[in-house]
């Protein structure tokens, strides 16, 4: 076979093979077989393992140029037509040596000093030959789509995005946020949970509650996020959040701070402070705020306190007894994205529920997270699909969810440079996100506040509003643990 019959530059995410119990990397592929490489020493145990005593041949130095091994490899095409992997376990093939590749169409001579090993395997299975030929037309449709097509054209063509809804837009935030919580009773969506706290984020709400009762500041938190009044949940929360878990230049200055955790004491609400992901310059600053939380709680009471990075987490985990650690959002990593309702709708229901879960429903991920760092809560977020939920103390973030977060502030940018490409680290903010915000098209359900993008999750708020439970897409016996609080954040 000739080696320009060979395609190359397959990603690996619609092209892999599977030898013995190892996965390959295919690099080039034909109609008749395909080429992969290994690491010198993992292709002499690999094959030493895989291949069979009879075949003891393939291990020398010099093998026939083609003969026939026991079936032990297995090639996985993806279709993305059907949003679907395709499993092919060759029973016949052929494999031997090849020459290492230089450049793009060259060979060069083995020498000693590749730290590779190129191996081609030869197929003639008429099914594989099938599977080849609709992963290459499929995979040339995309390629001419991505260069021929914007993003919105590739996405209609490939998944049925609604690219005319892209021109309609709100006018204001206020005017969105309108339109999304017109029908929604509040009073119903916090019904399911035996604790409900709200977030304070920003540094309006900081003020605006110490100025105020909690009953009066609520009327007004309702009232400024444009809730009909008819729709108002009577229900106080028993505890605030304090802080910005995405834009540490929006946590409460130190005096307020403290000011914001007597008046929640004297009120009887649970406190819990927030930390967004802590860069290198502020870890002094970080460090010398918790002397003083440990201080205060040392005389009152323990706190909880949510991180967003690992070494916000050691610090935090050094006083168990004044601080309670919970897992933030940006530690508790899942798949979330307003779009994805479009990819789902193309995929079979044992592989949606597979979205259902993330690292921490592996039960020794979670104990090695209690015992090495001591977190005893996790934060989550009502992100458009059902999840399971692990044994424990869970808060459920709504009826938003963050998709993306930058260290540099896109808003800023835009603000000042005219162009949210532009960003540099901030160390001092303007509060520029106290008066603007990004606006996307109406069909997306989202914004961008501070220095981050947020999606609404409608299938939340009408589940909840019937009085179900986060998890209606599961049968009852399936849904399991449930969230013990709810966390409020209108944005």
């Amino acid at each position: 076979m000739k080696m320009e019959e060979y395609i190359r530059g397959i990603p690996s995410g619609l092209l892999t093979a599977q030898l013995g119990e190892r996965e390959i990397q295919v690099v080039g592929i034909s109609e008749n077989g395909f080429e992969f490489r290994l690491e010198k020493k993992a292709a002499r145990q690999l094959l030493t393992d895989a291949v069979p005593a009879q075949h003891q041949v393939l291990r020398d130095a010099a093998p026939p140029q083609h003969c026939i091994v026991t079936p032990f490899c297995k090639v996985c095409f993806y279709d993305l037509e059907q949003a679907l992997w395709q499993e092919l376990v060759l029973t016949e093939y052929g494999l031997e040596k090849a020459p290492a590749l230089s450049q793009p169409g060259h060979r060069e001579k083995p020498c000693a000093a590749s730290f590779y090993q190129l191996y081609r395997v030869y197929v003639t299975s008429p099914e594989f030959r099938i599977a080849v030929q609709k992963l290459l037309l499929q995979y040339t449709r995309y390629i001419h789509l991505k260069l021929e097509e914007d993003d919105a054209g590739l996405a209609e063509a490939t998944v049925g995005y609604p690219v005319e809804l892209e021109d309609c837009f709100a006018d204001s935030l206020e005017e969105q946020k309108r339109k999304w919580f017109a029908q929604t009773d509040w009073e119903a969506v916090l019904r399911p949970y035996p604790s409900y706290a709200l977030e304070l984020d920003r540094p309006e709400w900081y003020e605006t509650y110490l100025k105020e009762s909690l009953s009066d500041f609520m009327t007004d938190y309702w009232k400024e996020n444009n809730v009909a009044s008819a729709f108002y949940a009577k229900r106080l929360p028993d505890r605030i959040y304090l802080g910005n878990q995405f834009c540490r230049l929006l946590f409460p200055k130190k005096e307020i701070l403290f000011a914001l955790l007597e008046k929640a004491r004297s009120e009887g609400l649970g406190v819990t402070v927030s930390f967004a992901c802590q860069p290198e310059v502020s870890l002094k600053e970080a460090e010398q705020l918790l002397e003083s939380l440990r201080s205060w709680c040392q005389k009152n009471e323990s706190i909880e306190i949510v991180v967003n990075d690992w070494g916000m987490a050691q610090l935090v985990g050094r006083y168990p007894e004044q601080f309670e650690l919970c897992m933030g959002t940006l530690l508790n990593k899942r798949k979330k994205d307003p779009r994805l309702s479009y990819l789902k709708g193309r995929l079979p229901d044992k592989d949606t529920g597979l979205l259902a879960e993330n690292s921490l429903n592996a039960d020794f991920y979670q104990k090695a997270l209690e015992k090495n760092l001591g977190f005893v809560r996790y934060e989550w977020e009502s992100c458009g699909y059902p999840q399971r939920f692990p044994e424990g103390k869970n808060s459920l973030h709504l009826p938003f969810y963050q998709t993306n977060t930058s260290q540099y502030c896109t808003l800023y940018a835009q603000y000042r440079e005219h162009n949210r490409g532009r960003q540099y680290l901030q160390t001092e903010c303007p509060g520029y996100c106290q008066m603007q915000a990004f606006l996307y098209p109406e069909h997306l359900h989202m914004t961008g506040r501070y220095n981050s993008l947020f999606s609404l999750d409608q299938r939340v708020l009408r589940a909840l509003e019937t009085g179900s439970v986060e998890n209606a897409a599961f049968r009852k016996e399936e849904q399991g643990v449930q969230p013990d609080r709810a966390v409020l954040n209108l944005l």
